[in-house]
């Protein structure tokens, strides 16, 4: 399954359903026989984990981070792996969270070898597009979420002192995450006059004598909401590619100014979506107007994409480095 879902998403950019079932069907048939005749004592770790990867899945593609067929594939794949290898850590939910961690560790990495090639290719490495990016507007975002999450993280620490440090990481990268969203969808002045009642916050809780300020949550705070931020900037550097007109595909995201182009045109059905997320994906439908559009008067033979990144591959990754750690720890 993740060998033909990873060669799919690199030819066609689809993880298609049917190989999904193939799999889906024989892991269902196979697991009600396992747990049911021969491993009763690990169920309850299958299903709390096969549950935390179906609702880890979802909220990346609330996020836009992925496509349904990503998600689809991290829950059939979890329904694969035996729970007897849950329970070899110290707590029943990290083996979930070491999976997607793994899988964010290879897509950054992949983003950042990707971005340093192609840096080199075009001679940017070190140059940014100052119109698009402000120092001020980055700090005030950083800032901003380096002290909502040390102080998520400060009333969450009597959680987080039972659970392992990789199921805390991850609870922290997906509070990042939904930062993000929340600071996305805000003005730039809003973020920042939020944030002083909060460091504000933090100030009162330290002169209060509240450890606030461990060495855990300062080295957490700091560096989760730098990575990911970090992550997103460089990604979106490189994050668009010139293509022939004559040969977009469904499934395919255009740039907003590539779309923007489109307001001139009479041909019909031609995308509006500007979002340059997986909202923005096309239909055949769409693809097909957009090739039409190639030949007519405000036609071009180029169109600009936004690059996909292949997570089928990262997802195989994450399952096989799991499932091999497991091997060796027995």
């Amino acid at each position: 399954l993740l060998a033909v879902c990873s060669y799919t998403d690199c030819m066609t950019g689809v993880i298609q359903n049917r190989h999904l079932l193939r799999a889906a069907i024989p892991a269902v048939v196979a697991d009600v026989l396992y747990y049911g005749f021969f491993a009763a004592p690990y169920w309850i770790a299958f299903l709390l984990n096969a549950t935390l990867l179906v609702v880890i899945a979802t909220l990346f593609y609330c996020y836009h981070l992925w496509g349904a067929g990503d998600s689809k594939l991290l829950m059939t794949t979890g329904l694969c792996v035996p729970g007897r290898f849950y329970t070899l850590w110290n707590s029943p939910l990290s083996s979930s969270f070491t999976i997607v961690i793994i899988v964010f560790s290879c897509a950054f990495l992949y983003v950042i070898g990707e971005s340093v090639v192609l840096g080199v290719r075009n001679r940017n490495l070190l140059s940014w597009n100052t119109e698009s990016w402000s120092v001020r507007r980055t700090l005030a975002s950083y800032f901003a979420m380096v002290g909502t999450l040390t102080l998520l993280n400060f009333l969450l620490s009597p959680m987080f002192s039972r659970i392992s440090p990789s199921l805390s990481a991850a609870i922290n990268f997906l509070l990042v995450l939904t930062l993000i969203q929340a600071r996305d969808k805000l003005p730039s002045a809003v973020v920042a006059f939020a944030s002083i009642p909060i460091w504000i916050a933090l100030l009162f809780l330290t002169l209060w004598n509240r450890p606030v300020w461990t060495p855990t949550f300062h080295y957490k705070s700091w560096l989760m909401a730098f990575l990911v931020m970090f992550f997103r900037m460089t990604a979106e550097k490189y994050n668009y590619q010139a293509i022939r007109t004559e040969e977009i595909k469904a499934g395919q995201i255009l740039s907003a100014g590539t779309v923007l182009s489109f307001t001139t045109s009479r041909v019909r059905g031609l995308p509006t979506g500007r979002t340059e997320d997986l909202r923005s994906r096309l239909t055949p439908e769409e693809a097909e107007a957009v090739r039409r559009w190639e030949n007519s008067a405000h036609g071009k033979p180029w169109v600009v994409i936004v690059r996909k990144m292949p997570f089928a591959i990262f997802i195989a990754i994450g399952y096989v480095a799991f499932v091999t750690l497991e091997v060796v720890m027995q």
